[in-house]
């Protein structure tokens, strides 16, 4: 019988147009930005009549703004917290959130932060993050944490919902992105999107019906 680790012996101690101005996976700038200088001036440099022109201009000014609250904002990334301070800090301050309470020893606690970074690129109004419990004693307590891993989605300041352990989502090693991302949305944190992916590969990579290890670490 699976079992899930428990935290109580550890804890205590796209656009249209001029397209979306973010991350580019072929630039070679060490920020993995693209240059929206370069792409003003390419359409100022267009012989397209002046009212689509500036029509494109004023949509390229608006996602590029965005592209910068999202960098600003961490949104995109799965991020580390490494303050207990920042907790209370980020889930007060940013409507959506998502933050995942590991521990380095699990396993299980590794796998789920390889599904979390995935959504964290596909949902960018959401941010996700995690910290270790071990230095967040105090919400660790407060939050009643008691089996990794445990993720919390906080909205408004509130925690909405939690995922913890496995058990929700099949109760086994090998779930998909899909699966976690579809339980997410029952609270309202995210809002579906199209699938991340079309098959049924695990996030090793396994057809989603071949056998699995339902395992936890315990404490």
């Amino acid at each position: 019988m699976a079992t899930n680790a428990d935290v109580g012996d550890h804890a205590g101690g796209s656009g249209s147009g001029a397209g979306y101005i973010g991350r580019d996976t072929n630039t070679d700038g060490d920020d993995g930005f693209v240059d929206e200088d370069e792409l003003f001036d390419q359409l100022e440099n267009e012989d397209i009549p002046a009212s689509i022109r500036e029509a494109r201009m004023n949509q390229l000014k608006r996602e590029v703004d965005a592209a910068k609250a999202i960098q600003e904002q961490g949104l995109g990334l799965y991020s580390e917290i490494e303050k207990e301070e920042d907790v209370l800090k980020q889930t007060t301050s940013i409507p959506r959130i998502i933050i995942h309470f590991y521990h380095t020893d699990f396993r299980r606690c590794s796998i789920m932060d390889k599904h979390l970074k995935m959504l964290a690129q596909k949902y960018l109004d959401v941010k996700f993050c995690r910290v270790c419990v071990d230095i967040v004693p105090f919400f660790i307590q407060k939050l009643q944490i008691q089996v990794l891993p445990a993720v919390l989605c906080f909205i408004d300041g509130i925690v909405a919902d939690r995922i913890v352990g496995f058990d929700e989502l099949g109760n086994t090693d090998n779930f998909t992105t899909p699966t976690l991302e579809k339980r997410m949305s029952k609270s309202g944190i995210i809002k579906l999107q199209d699938s991340i992916s079309s098959s049924n590969k695990t996030i090793f990579g396994f057809d989603k019906r071949r056998g699995d290890d339902s395992s936890d670490e315990d404490f």
